[in-house]
Formats: C-alpha cells, structure tokens, sequence
C-alpha cells in the first residue's frame, strides 16, 4: 500500500472518529438555540398577557363607553393566544431536541471508560434530572395558561354579548376572577423562564469559531 492511501486511510479514519464527538456538539448547540428561543416567547407571552390585562381593565374604568376598550381588548386576547400557541409549539420542538441530545451523550458514554466516563456520567445525570424537573413544571404551567385563557375568552364572550355598564358592574366578579387567574400565568411564566434560563447554562456548549 503506498504512502498516499495510507495517508488517505488514516484521514478518513480521523475524521470518522470526530464526526460522532462534533453531531454531539451541534445537538447541544441547538438545545441552547431552542432555550433562547424559548426566553424570549415566554418574555413576549407576557408581555401580550400583560396588556390584555390592561385593555380589560380600560372596559370597566370607561364603562360609561367601553366599546373601544372592548376591541382592543379582543385585539389584544387574540395576540395573546397567538403568541402562546408559537411558545407552546416551540416548548414541544424543544422536548424533541433535548431528548436527541441525552440520547447522543448516552451513546458517547459507551466510548469513554474510567474517571473521565464517571465524571460525563455523573455531568449528564444531573443535567437530564434538572431537565425533567424543569418539563415537568412546564407541563403543570400548560394547564394553568389553558385555564386562564378560558376564563379570559369568557369574558370576551360575555361582553360580545352584553356591553353597557351594568353588564360590566355585574360581571365584576368574575373579571376579577380572570385578572387573578391571569396574574397566576405571569408569575408562573417568569419561574418558567428561570428554570429555562439555569438550564441552558447547565447544558450549553460552547459555539464554533466562524
């Protein structure tokens, strides 16, 4: 065999040998991709939550002519369950991602042995516990956003039907009921979001140079 496809075979057989270790890499990579994608939905889904929150509160502060009060609020409940749905699809993009990403570490396990595999090990148990931990409250949150976007659709759906200030002043506590339900949403978002955020520094892998 000459020198040429004995260099030939030995490139082939290093870059075969890194392939596996750089898919790794950009499994991670897209796993920190899809958390800061995840940061700023939920940064957003409050935000439009937030201000759903005020048009509503602009319907009973201008009962006496609340019909501008009452689109924008239906504008912005709209938005709302617009930018929702688009973090719920991106949680669940996510899911997907992070479990190609232990599958992928599991397997790498199997080419290490001694200290530094104890050590990957131990690295991977703690980030795939901190992971379900986190899914899991993220799931209990689902239901929470599910229950107050009922509540806030109807209140939009009784107002449709009824809109004058003694409709507003009857209603009242129910709407409130709606705002707290809400408020819940929020603070339960911005718990989300960190749990989200130690996360990707607990798996993040560094970028390539470009």
């Amino acid at each position: 065999m000459n020198k040429f496809l004995l260099s030939a075979l030995a490139l082939t057989l290093i870059l075969t040998s890194l392939l596996p270790a750089s898919e790794t890499a950009e499994r991670a990579r897209e796993m920190t991709t899809n958390l800061e994608k995840i940061e700023a939905l939920i940064d957003k889904t409050v935000k439009e939550l937030r201000e759903a929150l005020d048009q509503l509160n602009r319907i009973a502060a201008e009962s006496d002519k609340p019909r501008d009060a009452f689109e924008d609020y239906t504008d912005q409940l709209k938005d709302y369950k617009d930018v929702q749905g688009t973090l719920s699809d991106r949680i669940n993009r996510f899911r997907t991602v992070a479990d190609a990403r232990f599958k992928d570490w599991d397997s790498d396990l199997t080419k290490m042995e001694g200290d530094l595999k104890n050590i990957s090990q131990e690295r991977m148990n703690k980030a795939k516990k901190e992971y379900e931990e986190v899914d899991k409250k993220v799931r209990q949150i689902g239901a929470k956003l599910t229950k107050a976007v009922d509540k806030l659709q109807e209140v939009q759906t009784y107002f449709t039907t009824e809109l004058n200030s003694a409709s507003i002043q009857a209603a009242s506590k129910v709407t409130d009921a709606a705002k707290k339900s809400a408020d819940e949403v929020i603070q339960a978002l911005e718990e989300m979001k960190a749990d989200y955020t130690k996360l990707k520094a607990d798996t993040a892998e560094t970028k390539a140079k470009e």
